[in-house]
């Protein structure tokens, strides 16, 4: 009996996948799906090259975010911390100085030997398509925030936008907690927001900020490009059109402000 066309098509389809997927693709397909179902955090926990410990560092030792993270408050990237700083504190393989015998730092001494980088796993990221300055946020004014840092409750939930707020509203280290969470109390680092670096996470905090929300529902694209000079000087103060010192604030839910 001839196979009917339904038959044929389901056949060869069959067919195929096992060839060309299932047979030479099943170690890949099963990681893919592994890591599809995982939570994002934790794929964010991952061993590291050396076992650094940002709790050891940060807390016990007190040392501070931007004294080995100096690229924070000059530049778009925080920067992975130059091995110079590493060897700064524990020395090179011959003249070892903090920890001389211990296993982990030794494995920097002989990458420095080599003159070789750490292969440290990146475990913040975001597209390449959006621009995040970490100048801008770290060197950002605090007081345009509205007041919603004191509806925090770090007992109830730690990581909700008013507790994020306070954090930056606190500046230093603290402001680095905002974003990446207590990195200082992690024996190993990891993601603690599951939307970290998404586009509705980072607006959720710019729509804290004064005048951002109120600008958005008072003018239109449009009509905030074709009337900007005609609009009232009450008004401007209102939606914090500008700054004390004059300069007109960027409306930051705008596409620009992160994509360009």
């Amino acid at each position: 009996m001839q196979q009917s066309t339904y038959a044929v098509i389901k056949q060869f389809v069959t067919q195929s996948v096992e060839h060309f997927v299932i047979r030479p693709k099943a170690a890949g397909i099963a990681t893919a799906l592994i890591c599809l179902f995982m939570p994002l955090s934790a794929m964010a926990q991952q061993e590291q090259p050396i076992a650094f410990s940002h709790q050891l560092h940060a807390t016990q030792n007190q040392i501070p975010c931007q004294y080995c993270h100096i690229y924070a408050r000059r530049s778009f990237s925080s920067g992975v911390p130059p091995m110079s700083v590493c060897v700064g504190c524990h020395g090179t393989k011959d003249a070892p100085l903090i920890w001389p015998d211990s296993v982990e730092v030794n494995k920097m001494r002989e990458l420095w030997a080599k003159q070789e980088p750490i292969p440290w796993v990146k475990i913040h990221d975001i597209p390449d398509y959006v621009r995040f300055p970490h100048k801008q946020h770290i060197n950002a004014d605090s007081d345009r925030f509205k007041a919603v840092a004191a509806a925090c409750d770090e007992k109830t939930d730690a990581r909700s936008i008013a507790c994020m707020v306070k954090l930056f509203q606190q500046d230093g280290d603290d402001r680095c907690a905002a974003c990446h969470g207590s990195i200082k109390t992690m024996p190993v680092i990891k993601q603690v927001d599951e939307n970290f670096g998404k586009m509705g996470w980072c607006l959720t905090c710019h729509l804290q900020i004064k005048g951002v929300a109120e600008r958005k529902s008072a003018i239109s694209t449009l009509g905030g490009w074709f009337n900007a000079k005609q609009q009232e000087e009450e008004r401007a103060k209102t939606i914090e059109l500008k700054n004390p010192k004059g300069y007109h604030n960027p409306l930051l839910t705008d596409c620009y402000t992160c994509h360009y």
